[in-house]
């Protein structure tokens, strides 16, 4: 069976998303107009009134009368200077919450992982893809890299029935992490465990996790830009919260 091409409006939609995911178009930023864009990839201003419409609506771009259309901030309701639990986030919405768990086991890590863990290439870590569901919608990829000598039962546990991060926090509460945040396109696996299109923008955290100076866990959550939102607290006051 032959593959149809993308709508017009869905290829727009697909140009501006990939150049907010490499950085072309920055948040807060003004992108070319709807005659630029047609005129650039050869559709009708019309076409491009449509992609940017959507793409309005669902959080993407917001768009001010007489001025232009812009990239939007990323949303904020998870705080990143706790540790986020989104098992926690789900329950307290009243929402019905679901694991699965995709793939669990031992991995040999990646020059990229090894990087972040502080260890040597051949190092062996614990690994887990698992996805978090409200209500059977699933908010949440976690594939999670873990040091065996920090959580040494890691795999004897059910993560169908408790979050890796429940579990993770009785064994001891991180002492310091790192956050780096991401808007880009899901992959082809990512798409299909979100239950999204191709062309859907998703918020990525790498997350890495030290206790007492030691690197313990290192983590990619990838969540679908329409289902999730962040929130950073501070005081500017000088007190803390």
């Amino acid at each position: 069976m032959l593959l149809q091409p993308l709508p017009s409006y869905e290829q727009i939609k697909l140009h501006v998303l990939a150049r907010i995911a490499d950085g072309t178009f920055l948040p807060g930023q003004r992108i070319p107009s709807e005659n630029k864009l047609a005129a650039e990839l050869g559709f009708s201003r019309l076409t491009a009134h449509r992609a940017l419409r959507e793409l309005t609506v669902s959080g993407i771009l917001q768009r001010v009368a007489g001025v232009g259309t812009f990239v939007a901030q990323p949303k904020a309701s998870s705080t990143f200077i706790q540790l986020h639990n989104i098992a926690d986030d789900i329950r307290n919405r009243g929402q019905s919450l679901s694991i699965r768990v995709h793939e669990f086991g031992r991995r040999k890590a990646t020059r990229e992982v090894a990087g972040k863990m502080e260890l040597g290439t051949n190092a062996v870590l614990f690994h887990s893809l698992i996805v978090y569901c409200a209500d059977n919608m699933p908010v949440q990829i976690e594939d999670r890299f873990v040091s065996p000598a920090f959580a040494p039962n890691y795999l004897d546990q059910d993560f169908t029935r408790q979050s890796t991060t429940d579990y993770l926090k009785s064994i001891a509460l991180p002492t310091h992490t790192e956050h780096e945040i991401q808007a880009t396109l899901p992959s082809d696996r990512e798409a299909d465990l979100l239950d999204v299109k191709p062309t859907d923008p998703c918020l990525v955290v790498l997350r890495k996790t030290w206790v007492n100076g030691v690197a313990t866990t290192f983590t990619r959550f990838v969540h679908p830009g329409t289902r999730h939102s962040f929130v950073s607290q501070e005081t500017l006051d000088g007190r803390s919260t």
